[in-house]
């Protein structure tokens, strides 16, 4: 057994000085289209698409901006939801229907999948959006508005019972029209 672990850690050692000379050797200073390392830190406008970016809705809540609305119209208590990401909010109204809202920090209106119905472009406060009749089946919409390229807030509503696509786009518009200057402008 001794000798099996005396081998492997050879092996390993021999690893990784062949790897080093390579993973050395990967920067150059010249400049042919490869990153190369630099004595600078990167200015604001060169970092590295790959740091992470800042969450645009970070003072924000989905609760804070949907409660005054739903409460005023009879919703149930808002609840924390995590469906889309984890700064969501979700109530329901007996008889009605169910709501609910998504702050998305890291994926704009581009990235919305349909899974059913129809997506048009709309806009809402002077932004990008984009309204999906029929999103969740019949008597449902949802609308995506636009704060930066790469970040949106969502409005959905799925009516009860009745009412059809164009009911609940109609019933969830004027709360996406109501939350949508609280949100903060991007880029």
């Amino acid at each position: 057994m001794c000798h099996s672990r005396t081998k492997s850690l050879k092996l390993v050692a021999l690893l990784a000085l062949v790897a080093t000379p390579s993973f050395v050797a990967g920067c150059t200073t010249e400049n042919r289209g490869s990153p190369t390392p630099s004595s600078q830190a990167p200015s604001s406008e060169n970092r590295p698409s790959s740091e992470p970016s800042k969450d645009v809705f970070a003072d924000l809540k989905a609760c804070d901006l949907i409660e005054p609305i739903t409460s005023a119209q009879g919703f149930d208590p808002v609840q924390v939801e995590t469906y889309q990401s984890e700064n969501g909010c979700g109530t329901s109204k007996s008889r009605y229907g169910s709501l609910s809202a998504y702050l998305v920090p890291n994926a704009g209106i581009a990235d919305l999948k349909l899974n059913g119905g129809t997506k048009s472009p709309i806009t809402i406060d002077g932004r990008e959006a984009v309204e999906i009749k029929g999103n969740a089946g019949k008597g449902s919409c949802m609308i995506g508005i636009s704060a930066t390229p790469t970040s949106r807030m969502t409005v959905s509503i799925a009516m009860a019972n009745s009412g059809t696509d164009d009911d609940a786009c109609a019933a969830v518009r004027p709360m996406a029209e109501q939350i949508a200057p609280k949100l903060p402008r991007g880029n």
